[in-house]
């Protein structure tokens, strides 16, 4: 069970809708088209929050569509449901939550002499194999350079199996051809 930095308090009536208002830190960002909106969770349940937004913002959103809430750390998929009484001037919006999504990992590798500092990172695991990848390439194109190779003695072992690969690689195009 995942722990949040807000905490809740009853509502009245609680028994009934199952709400808790959040305490502390509350704010929220909700995207709309390509627009990121600055929201607050007023109240939690079991099957989504209800949202205060200015009411100028509130106008930008439409009952029934589904928007992403990124809160607390998490992104989660919501759909607008109802607008509820104003508080204070205050529009308050009611979500459902239609899924949430996994969290992403993170990495990221520097170089030894950058002394700690992060030279790439990024979320996605898709672009980790990309990036090992270009790292092997990079390495065994150094190693294969004159200057380097030569001295560490790897030039002629990649030389002879890149003439063996491009002689296997003409062997099957032949075959292929005849």
């Amino acid at each position: 069970m995942p722990t949040y930095s807000y905490k809740t308090l009853p509502t009245e009536g609680q028994a009934k809708t199952y709400r808790c208002k959040v305490v502390g830190d509350s704010t929220a960002t909700l995207q709309v088209g390509r627009k990121s909106l600055k929201v607050f969770v007023r109240e939690t349940s079991g099957g989504g929050f209800t949202l205060g937004l200015g009411p100028k913002l509130a106008k930008k959103i439409k009952s029934g569509k589904s928007y992403d809430l990124r809160y607390d750390g998490r992104r989660i998929q919501v759909i607008a449901e109802t607008f509820v009484e104003t508080i204070q001037g205050e529009a308050r919006l009611q979500v459902g939550t239609i899924r949430e999504y996994e969290p992403k990992e993170r990495w990221a590798f520097r170089l030894p002499f950058t002394k700690g500092s992060r030279v790439i990172g990024h979320d996605s695991g898709i672009n980790s194999g990309a990036a090992y990848g270009g790292f092997v390439l990079v390495l065994f194109c150094v190693m294969s350079l004159p200057g380097v190779g030569d001295r560490l003695g790897t030039a002629p072992r990649i030389e002879s199996a890149l003439a063996l690969m491009s002689k296997n690689i003409t062997d099957v195009v032949h075959a292929i051809r005849h």
